[in-house]
C-alpha cells in the first residue's frame, strides 16, 4: 500500500500474530506484550517472518528470535527495532490516538513517496535509486502538500494538509 499503515500491539502478537505487524510502517506496542515467532518449536518454518523480520533486527536477531522460538515484550521489541513506539498498557489508546493523529498530520504525498522509496532501496541500485527519487521527488512537489508546506513556514505555523 502506498498509503502510511500503523499497528497497535497490545497483547501477544505471535507467528501470524507478528507477521501483519511486520506489514506494517509504524508499530506501536504495549510494554508488556509479547512478540515472537514459534513456529520453529513447532516443526515449521515461520512463512513471511523470515522475511521481514531481519529487515527490521538483522539477520543476526532474526536468527535468534526465530530459530529459538523465543518471545520479546514491548521495551526488548523497542530495543532491538522490532517496535518503534513502546506504550504503558492504562495509556495504550490515548497514545495510539495521539501518534495517529501526529502522522495525520505529515503530508499525503510527501509521506508516501518517502514510504515508496524507503520500500525499494533494498532492491535498486544506487544509480536506479537516484533516478527514482528524482521521479518521485517531482511527484511530492507538484503535490498542493508542498506550497501549504511552505506556506506554514512562511508564516511560523504548522502546516494543515487536509485543509486544501
Amino acid at each position: 500500500s502506498d498509503k502510511l499503515v500503523l499497528c497497535a500491539i497490545q497483547g501477544y502478537a505471535l507467528g501470524g500474530g507478528l507477521q501483519l505487524p511486520l506489514a506494517c510502517d509504524i508499530r506501536i506496542a504495549t510494554s508488556d506484550c509479547q512478540l515472537g515467532l514459534p513456529a520453529a518449536k513447532e516443526g515449521f518454518i515461520p512463512g513471511l517472518g523470515t522475511y521481514r523480520l531481519p529487515r527490521y533486527i538483522g539477520l543476526g536477531r532474526a536468527k535468534r528470535m526465530a530459530l529459538s522460538g523465543e518471545n520479546v515484550d514491548g521495551r526488548e521489541a523497542l530495543r532491538i527495532g522490532l517496535v518503534d513506539y513502546v506504550v504503558e498498557p492504562d495509556s495504550f489508546d490515548s497514545e495510539v490516538e495521539a501518534l495517529t493523529q501526529h502522522y495525520l498530520s505529515i503530508s499525503s504525498e510527501g509521506a508516501r513517496q518517502t514510504k515508496l522509496m524507503l520500500s525499494a532501496f533494498q532492491d535498486y541500485t544506487h544509480a536506479q535509486f537516484f533516478e527514482e527519487y528524482l521521479r518521485r521527488q517531482v511527484i511530492a512537489m507538484a503535490s498542493p502538500d508542498h506550497p501549504e508546506a511552505l506556506a506554514a513556514i512562511r508564516e511560523a505555523r504548522e502546516p494543515d494538509y487536509r485543509r486544501r
